[in-house]
């Protein structure tokens, strides 16, 4: 029960700040990212007015894609993060698994594990 209160009250959370934040303080649509015309006061003559918001868009120079060496670049380094990373799991389990054993060990009352002499 505790837990379906805790998800309804995030999800009215949610839903209250969604509508404040998409709902509320818009008087005119404009297109994402661009800002409403606004009137130039010194225009020069023969000066042609911009596109209109929405149709504003970034010339890019063409190029060309990455070589055979970069992409092979990639996969290796690729790979060598992912052999890296799962040394560094496998590392911090085994260091997990030495300081669990070494509690239960000082709980049971071991001193170690290795043979004692009479």
């Amino acid at each position: 029960m505790r837990y379906l209160v805790v998800m309804l009250l995030s999800l009215a959370a949610g839903a209250v700040v969604y509508v404040v934040s998409m709902r509320t303080g818009q008087d005119e649509t404009y297109a994402i990212g661009f800002e409403p015309e606004l009137p130039m006061p010194d225009e020069p003559p023969g000066a042609t007015a911009g596109p209109p918001p929405g149709y504003t868009y970034l010339q890019v120079a063409v190029t060309n894609g990455p070589s055979i060496r970069e992409r092979l670049q990639g996969l290796l380094g690729s790979l060598a993060l992912v052999v890296v990373a799962m040394m560094a799991v496998a590392g911090a389990l085994y260091a997990i698994g030495v300081v669990i054993s070494r509690v239960i060990r000082a709980f049971v009352g071991e001193d170690g594990g290795g043979a004692s002499l009479p």
